[in-house]
């Protein structure tokens, strides 16, 4: 993937603000989030986005395109769930520090927030709050709906 030079700040703060996810923020919070331009990145059509077995060492906010969380013990790539804007993947590996358990690949442009650990450090308490909130939100969201 690579980093998206391209996003100008009100872009991004755009964009930011039609994400559900970040709906609970403000605009200052977001213009804070979308400060960081090394967290945008660009997957292109059939990228691998993320790969089982890696370190889950950050997770990922679909911010515009669609991908697809495959299959993991499939020999092809058989399609567990579509992703599309405003969807979140890769908080499991993320919050547990453990490995990636699925792969996921982009099924055309796709525009996404990457967040590390650093990145998460370098924020403000209230929107390490507010992130850490969105991600239980989302969890909860997807066991309610198994």
């Amino acid at each position: 993937m690579q980093k998206s030079a391209s996003l100008s700040l009100a872009h991004a703060q755009m964009i930011l603000s039609k994400i559900p996810f970040f709906r609970e923020f403000t605009p200052s919070e977001r213009e804070r989030v979308a400060e960081n331009q090394t967290a945008f990145v660009i997957a292109r059509p059939k990228e691998m986005i993320v790969h089982k077995g890696d370190e889950g060492r950050s997770f990922y906010i679909m911010l515009s395109g669609t991908a697809s969380v495959l299959c993991p013990n499939s020999a092809e790539e058989n399609e567990l769930v579509g992703l599309e804007p405003g969807d979140v993947f890769g908080e499991i590996a993320f919050l547990s520090n453990s490995p990636r358990t699925t792969d996921v690949k982009a099924k055309e442009v796709c525009i996404l927030m990457v967040i590390d650990r650093a990145m998460m450090a370098g924020l403000r308490v209230d929107i390490r709050e507010k992130i850490k909130d969105q991600l239980i939100y989302k969890l909860v969201q997807r066991i309610l709906s198994q």
